[in-house]
């Protein structure tokens, strides 16, 4: 269930940046709407629910299980708080300003866990090129575009 949840998420962020930069010349409000519904907001419930709900199955997704999970809810329960405001910012009175907090400090929240994601291929046995490029390039090329979206955010 965890993978079919992070595939979900994959998709869901594709859309979501792929639809920001369709709209980003027409509509920016529309193109940061999108982005942060669905790039941190619809992400982050996600995450959540496979963090949380389906902590052992994530767990043995991610070759790290653990018979306390605390780490897991820890980072579900992140998920959902930046999910939760990425919702609130995107549909109810959207503005710049709360674009840019929201997409910046989720980027920088995934940049964190990519770096984390690193230090263990570098340092564990896993280094597969599927682990290194979903867990790895994926999530920081994710927190780039996000934090890109962010920093467009500024100019309104």
């Amino acid at each position: 269930m965890a993978l079919a949840l992070h595939l979900a998420e994959i998709v869901i962020a594709t859309l979501g940046i792929f639809f920001g930069f369709f709209y980003l010349a027409s509509d920016p409000a529309k193109a940061f709407a999108l982005v942060t519904g669905a790039c941190v907001g619809a992400v982050g419930i996600l995450a959540f629910v496979r963090h949380v709900v389906f902590h052992r199955s994530d767990a043995l997704r991610l070759g790290w299980q653990t018979d306390r999970p605390d780490w897991q809810l820890e980072v579900g329960f992140a998920n959902l708080a930046f999910g939760v405001m990425g919702c609130i910012v995107a549909i109810w009175k959207p503005v710049f300003p709360a674009f840019f907090v929201v997409l910046l400090g989720y980027s920088v929240y995934l940049a964190q866990a990519a770096a984390l994601h690193l230090y263990r291929y570098l340092a564990g046995p896993d280094r597969s090129s599927a682990r290194l490029w979903n867990s790895v390039i994926a999530t920081a090329l994710f927190a780039a575009m996000m934090a890109g979206f962010a920093a467009r955010a500024l100019r309104g």
